[in-house]
């Protein structure tokens, strides 16, 4: 069984035999500015017509979900990078390409062992161009990048890459118990500040209704860079076409969908914890546990786009990524010892004050 999700939009499936230019020949490629395919060569373009529906297996049904399609068998290439092992995935026009993550030659390499078909992507907004600009502009508001850094950081090896990932749904019922404490000043008799603590016994039934729940299943990326670009807009995520990787980079899955979801089991289990917590005043959690139940399971597998931008800054290497539908910047940059040093003495004086302030009151 399947749940579609429907938006506006019409069907077109573009096989890897549409997709060469009917004025010269050339091979054509995605242009996220046009959401066209567009031929360098003589300019022309060919229209990509959306198709808007999402299908969302439920759980239970996935022994039948992620199957090898023959299509995409015979659309796509799937072969294993033999330096660093990152799977890529080549459409049938490409006999070449070189690893998105070490540069090597991917010419005659071995096949990974499925070839599964995406069920949807998210399609690159905007070009390399501009994914430059972005980059320059998310760095400089980086607090704590070094100055000299955001005046020119590096942007001449930006890739756009689509990485696998899963998402979850998930209707949830939860009982928890726990114990919270919650601090109060006051001042004593004697003119003194004095602190008390009050402690509450929480317990009760919580559901939840979870959706999109993003676990990346890249080889070389990992979940807390993907975290830091987050989030995406699920909204614009179309059915999988070839169309929309050609030009680009696609890596092919890693984990899972099995390991994923054990991913995303704890990913819920934080959001449902604080939802809880959300409902109550309180300044530290003492104690906390809850049984958790889960209905209505269902799970897609879909392409991001993201731009990754690897570069030596003093002799160091570093990977930052972007998000290739909103331009937002992660982490994986440089920082500034100066900075970080000066932050915390701050902290530290601060704490050191409010320490006197309240000696002094005594």
């Amino acid at each position: 069984m399947e749940k579609e999700i429907k938006h506006d939009g019409f069907a077109k499936d573009i096989k890897a035999k549409d997709m060469s230019c009917q004025s010269c020949g050339a091979t054509m490629k995605y242009s996220p500015e046009r959401q066209k395919l567009f031929c360098e060569n003589c300019q022309s373009c060919k229209d990509i017509v959306f198709e808007m529906v999402v299908k969302k297996r439920l759980w239970e049904m996935r022994d039948k979900g992620l199957e090898s399609t023959t299509d995409w068998a015979n659309e796509v290439k799937n072969l294993k990078c033999p330096n660093c092992g990152a799977g890529v995935v080549l459409n049938k026009l490409e006999y070449t390409k070189n690893c998105p993550y070490c540069d090597t030659s991917l010419v005659g390499q071995e096949k990974c062992v499925d070839a599964i078909a995406p069920d949807g992507i998210i399609p690159f907004m905007f070009s390399d161009e501009d994914a430059s600009l972005k980059y320059r502009t998310g760095i400089k508001k980086k607090f704590f990048a070094p100055n000299a850094f955001k005046k020119a950081p590096p942007v001449e090896n930006i890739k756009g890459i689509y990485v696998p990932s899963f998402s979850f749904d998930a209707k949830t019922t939860s009982k928890y118990v726990g114990r919270l404490a919650e601090d109060s000043s006051y001042t004593d008799s004697k003119g003194r500040r004095r602190t008390s603590t009050s402690y509450q016994n929480i317990s009760g039934t919580y559901s939840s209704e979870l959706k999109d729940v993003i676990v990346e299943s890249s080889s070389k990326i990992d979940q807390s860079q993907m975290t830091d670009i987050l989030p995406f807009d699920m909204s614009k995520i179309v059915k999988f076409d070839q169309g929309f990787i050609m030009g680009y980079t696609v890596e092919q899955y890693e984990n899972t969908a099995e390991q994923c979801k054990m991913i995303s089991v704890k990913i819920m289990e934080q959001q449902i914890k604080s939802q809880i917590l959300s409902q109550y005043s309180y300044d530290r959690v003492i104690s906390f546990s809850m049984d958790t139940l889960y209905m209505d399971e269902k799970y897609m597998y879909y392409l991001l786009p993201i731009y990754k931008c690897d570069y030596k800054y003093k002799d160091k290497t570093y990977t930052t990524i972007m998000n290739g539908q909103t331009g937002k910047v992660g982490g994986g940059y440089p920082k500034s010892v100066l900075k970080i040093l000066l932050v915390v003495l701050g902290i530290i004086a601060l704490v050191a004050g409010i320490f006197a302030l309240f000696m002094a009151l005594e």
